[in-house]
């Protein structure tokens, strides 16, 4: 009974408030990333936040020019599965945004794995999302 009361009571203050719940853009706990719409526009913002984020968690791996060559590539390994190229046409888990912000979010499976940002302090929907932006442009 208490716990229900204080649920409608937070949902009032909430709703009360003129608030959004939540800034970010909405995170769906599913693999089905094809379903997923980039509520974020590629804009040269946000370009440049992916960029940041993408040269701070991801070149190390992927490489600087995301084609997958890097030193921590080049050591891993036969048994492991290597950082695949972001700029040729062969996407392993998906070419859609929302399959490109999943294996963000999430990782891909496998020896030497990539893990997932989901839950890493200060990487949120938004910052994911401007990933998925960053990525795209490398291939043009």
């Amino acid at each position: 009974m208490m716990l229900s009361v204080t649920a409608t009571l937070a949902a009032c203050t909430q709703a009360q408030s003129g608030a959004p719940p939540d800034s970010q853009p909405a995170i769906r706990a599913s693999n089905d990333g094809a379903s997923l719409k980039n509520p974020v526009k590629a804009t040269p913002d946000s370009l440049a936040s992916g960029k940041k984020l993408y040269d701070r968690l991801c070149a190390e791996c992927h490489g600087v020019n995301g084609d997958g060559l890097s030193e921590i590539a080049a050591a891993m390994a036969s048994d492991e599965v290597p950082p695949p190229s972001l700029i040729d046409d062969k996407w392993d888990h998906g070419s859609a945004d929302g399959e490109i912000f999943v294996s963000i979010r999430d990782g891909v499976g496998g020896p030497g794995a990539m893990k997932g940002l989901n839950g890493r302090p200060g990487i949120g929907p938004t910052e994911m999302w401007h990933m998925v932006n960053y990525v795209r442009s490398l291939k043009k």
